[in-house]
């Protein structure tokens, strides 16, 4: 089971792998992949209900296989990043 500290770890080094990713690509999409995620990152901070939180994160839930359908390659840093923060929101309660 999966709790908000998790959760909150996680989103930071997803973000930082998408701010790496984003030094290398001009790829729209990925900074509104970061904005997702940040805003998930400030309501935690924020000191937002689980529930509030919850809530929110379910909207970061399949970006990465969103991705995954426009790449070939599978296996870059910030994917991987993100997958671990999918399977953390799903396990939230």
């Amino acid at each position: 089971m999966s709790d908000i500290f998790d959760l909150k770890s996680q989103l930071e080094i997803t973000i930082k792998a998408l701010e790496s990713k984003i030094q290398t690509s001009s790829e729209p999409i990925i900074n509104r992949y970061l904005d997702k995620y940040q805003q998930v990152l400030k309501i935690i901070e924020s000191g937002a209900s689980n529930e509030s939180v919850r809530k929110l994160a379910m909207k970061l839930l399949n970006c990465a296989r969103g991705y995954m359908e426009t790449s070939s390659d599978y296996q870059q840093n910030f994917l991987i990043e993100m997958s671990k923060t999918e399977k953390l929101v799903k396990e939230l309660h």
